[in-house]
């Protein structure tokens, strides 16, 4: 028991530590800084993801819902690793 429960610990810390190897940038011709603001926050309210386990977690979003939201309002949608 002792051995499984260790095993599952270890899987989450890899997992935590994969799933912040990469960047996503938004560009738009012409946008400025406050326009990428208040798409960004409207973007992120219609792609909440809630579950029983982030439920208080606001910042929680759905990455494709977030990106489908971003290519709507124009932006250029680019994935890229972290150094």
């Amino acid at each position: 028991m002792l051995l499984a429960s260790g095993l599952a610990w270890c899987l989450l810390v890899l997992v935590s530590a994969c799933s912040g190897s990469r960047e996503w940038v938004y560009e738009k011709s012409g946008a400025t800084p406050a326009q990428l603001d208040h798409d960004r926050t409207t973007c992120r309210k219609i792609a909440a993801s809630r579950t029983v386990f982030n439920a208080f977690d606001a910042e929680r979003v759905d990455r494709d819902q977030f990106n489908r939201c971003m290519q709507s309002r124009g932006y250029k949608v680019k994935e890229t690793p972290l150094p």
